[in-house]
């Protein structure tokens, strides 16, 4: 059975892999010149990938939600992926909305200001 420093080596060692994939999957979506698109894809693999749910329905410990949807499909089958499914989806939603509306909100507080390097603009 794992113990609690266990479960915080795990978690360690996931965050830093992810840390490292999204850095890699950061620098491949530079090559996209469609920002809001590229933007709304790191958003999106970010909650995919950091996004905590209950292992089990009355636990307290934590794993990436999109491991326990898929292990609760493969083990416990039927509709039981969806306890897992609607943080998720949530998340990714959420990460979209904020990926969309930040150059937005941006934009409003910054004004029309040139930038400087730039100032021909």
């Amino acid at each position: 059975m794992l113990d609690i420093y266990d479960y915080i080596l795990g978690w360690g060692i996931y965050i830093a892999a992810g840390a490292l994939c999204f850095v890699i999957f950061y620098r491949t979506t530079g090559a996209i010149r469609f920002k809001p698109i590229a933007n709304s894809l790191r958003g999106m693999m970010l909650a995919l990938m950091f996004t905590p749910w209950y292992v089990t329905a009355d636990g307290d410990l934590l794993a990436p939600a999109i491991i326990v949807m898929m292990l609760d499909m493969v083990t416990i089958g039927g509709t039981s992926f969806v306890r897992a499914m609607v943080p998720l989806a949530l998340s990714v939603f959420a990460a979209f909305v904020i990926a969309l509306t930040l150059p937005l909100i941006r934009r409003a507080f910054t004004g029309n200001r040139t930038h400087p390097a730039n100032p021909q603009q």
